[in-house]
């Protein structure tokens, strides 16, 4: 898995060590891992997100795939990042609830990680650092 993932932090300027964090809370690095919601893989894809960054990475969808689930998984991860600013908790709260739940929270006036997704952040901070 290694190999994606350093390759896949390299070509999104990402810190390898937030990805295996996302990939660990996600799926446990079970790559053929289906959420409740429809999300897959590594890094759990919703099937309509993949299938976007498929066309942005000039690749067919194949969120079960390893190697593209990591490289489609951290290029959004990437752009919910520069998103907001370069910051990673609301790129990772965006990530993790969309970026739409994020600029209804700020446009809201409040500020740091909306709520819904306080705890997911707190994961991938802390699965980070066994990493």
């Amino acid at each position: 898995m290694q190999p994606h993932v350093q390759s896949a932090a390299k070509n999104n300027k990402l810190d390898p060590r937030l990805i295996n964090a996302v990939i660990w809370v996600e799926s446990k690095f079970n790559a053929r891992a289906r959420g409740p919601g429809g999300t897959q893989g590594l890094m759990q894809l919703m099937p309509s997100t993949a299938r976007e960054l498929a066309s942005s990475l000039g690749e067919r969808s194949r969120p079960l795939d390893p190697g593209f689930n990591v490289r489609a998984g951290s290029l959004y991860l990437a752009r919910m990042i520069r998103k907001f600013d370069g910051n990673t908790d609301l790129g990772l709260a965006a990530y993790h609830g969309g970026p739409g739940h994020v600029l209804k929270w700020r446009k809201a006036g409040k500020r740091g990680v909306p709520e819904g997704s306080k705890k997911y952040v707190e994961k991938i901070n802390a699965a980070k650092k066994m990493f």
